[in-house]
């Protein structure tokens, strides 16, 4: 029978739980039933999957490389912003290609994006040799950017600003923006609704 105190054998949700073992009370069979289930419930699959690595975006990616899911590693962290960010890292033509998705929550999240892409065009003078200005994205939301020079796609889900980072050697920019891309879009879906822009200062 299921005791408080007695042998323990493991915790689930706080409760200690153990069996008690006497003649009369549990036959060999029960006991061992019980001492299967005890054990099902304490063990586990491996630690949790971080919230900020979302699985859409884990799958999303996969299927842009055309890879199977379960090659995506994934790692959340806190990034140097503060933000929860995951890092996705697959192999994919002979390479390593790394995604880094950080979503900040801070306040204002539309202008920031907006801030960000008008001072990457701010070129006083005569332009850097290989200078690339920031490009908009169509269907990710407003001001939505991939910004060539940085290899990292930003946009926003009208709460949080992300921001996507590509590491792929040798890929070309259209390659790129598709993982990114992949990459985003789950992250955009919002709890309360579309997308809403009337918001933004």
């Amino acid at each position: 029978m299921l005791t408080r105190g007695a042998s323990t054998f493991g915790r689930t949700n706080g409760l200690r739980r153990s069996v008690r073992l006497s003649s009369g009370s549990v036959g060999l069979g029960g006991a061992l039933l019980i001492l299967a289930l005890l054990l099902a419930g304490c063990g586990g699959s491996g630690p949790a999957r971080p919230a900020v690595c979302r699985l859409k975006a884990q799958q999303a990616i996969a299927r842009d490389l055309g890879i199977s899911t379960s090659t995506v590693a994934y790692a959340g962290s806190v990034a140097s912003n503060g933000m929860p960010q995951c890092a996705f890292t697959a192999r994919a033509a002979g390479h390593r290609v790394l995604v880094t998705v950080n979503v900040d929550d801070g306040p204002q999240a539309y202008f920031r994006l907006l801030r960000t892409v008008e001072e990457s065009v701010q070129i006083f003078g005569t332009p850097p040799p290989g200078f690339n200005p920031p490009q908009g994205l169509s269907g990710l939301g407003p001001f939505a950017s991939w910004f060539p020079n940085r290899h990292l796609l930003m946009a926003t889900n009208d709460v949080d600003l992300l921001t996507v980072t590509v590491t792929w050697p040798g890929a070309g920019r259209n390659t790129e923006v598709g993982v990114a891309r992949a990459a985003v879009v789950p992250y955009l879906w919002h709890p309360h609704g579309h997308v809403n822009t009337t918001d933004y200062p």
